[in-house]
C-alpha cells in the first residue's frame, strides 16, 4: 500500500513538484493550500507524514501554530512533520533542525525551501517508515 503525504503549502507550484516526485516514486498525495484547519485535514487523510510550510498570507507564522495544534492532538501527534520552508530567507531568522522541540516547534524535520528532489525523498522515506 502507498505511503500517504499531506502537502500542506500555499504555493501551488511548490505542491505541484513536491507533488510530482512523491508521486514519481509511488506515494500518494493530498494537499491543501491552507493550514486552517490541519487538524481536521489531517484526521479525514490520516497520512504517513505531513509537509507543512511556515507561512501563508494570512499569517506568516501559521505553519508554527498549525505544527502545535497537530502536535496537541493525540492521533495527529504521531504522525510525523517535516517542514519545509523559506522563512529564514525572507526573515533572516536562522531557525533550524537544532530549533525542534516538543512545545515550540513540535517536528520531525525542519528543511529550508528549496529542496533537492533527491533529498526530499530521502526524508520523506526515512519518516514514513
Amino acid at each position: 500500500m502507498a505511503k500517504k503525504v499531506l502537502i500542506i503549502d500555499d504555493d501551488l507550484d511548490i505542491t505541484d513538484s513536491l507533488r510530482m516526485v512523491l508521486e514519481s516514486k509511488g506515494y500518494h498525495v493530498e494537499s491543501a493550500n491552507t493550514a486552517k484547519g490541519v487538524v481536521e485535514l489531517a484526521l479525514r487523510v490520516l497520512p504517513d507524514l505531513i509537509i507543512l510550510d511556515v507561512m501563508f498570507p494570512e499569517d506568516s507564522s501559521e505553519g508554527f501554530d498549525a505544527a502545535r495544534s497537530l502536535a496537541q492532538e493525540p492521533t495527529t501527534a504521531k504522525i510525523p512533520v517535516l517542514m519545509l520552508s523559506a522563512v529564514n530567507s525572507r526573515f533572516n531568522l536562522g531557525f533550524s533542525n537544532k530549533d525542534r522541540d516538543s512545545s515550540w516547534l513540535p517536528v520531525a524535520e525542519f528543511i529550508e525551501k528549496p529542496i533537492e528532489p533527491a533529498k526530499l525523498l530521502s526524508v520523506v522515506s526515512r519518516l514514513t517508515q
